[in-house]
């Protein structure tokens, strides 16, 4: 009984928050113009702000990574990136068994 009253509340809870959402998404589509300036200048415009600001910075990362992986895959190409320890050599390094 006690675990149906918790995911009753869980349930409700969900269920609230999806309302909630829908109700805004609704106020939203029938808001006026006057409305909808007046929800900008009150900062309800900034969430959209932010998510680019998000991407932008998201971009510039996954940008700078994969320019590394091209100078990773040039230097390789190049050889480069062998140190001439033993782990460059695969024949020196493998286990060799007696078998």
């Amino acid at each position: 009984m006690e675990q149906a009253l918790i995911w009753m509340v869980v349930l409700l809870a969900i269920g609230l928050v999806f309302w909630a959402i829908v109700r805004e998404n609704d106020r939203r589509r029938q808001r006026t113009v006057e409305e909808w300036e007046r929800d900008y200048a009150a900062g309800q415009g900034r969430m959209t702000q932010f998510i680019r600001a998000g991407a932008l910075g998201l971009e510039g990362i996954l940008v700078d990574e994969k320019r590394q992986a091209v100078q990773y895959q040039k230097d390789e190409e190049q050889g480069m990136t062998k140190t001439g320890n033993k782990g460059d050599d695969a024949d020196r390094t493998s286990v060799k068994t007696d078998g």
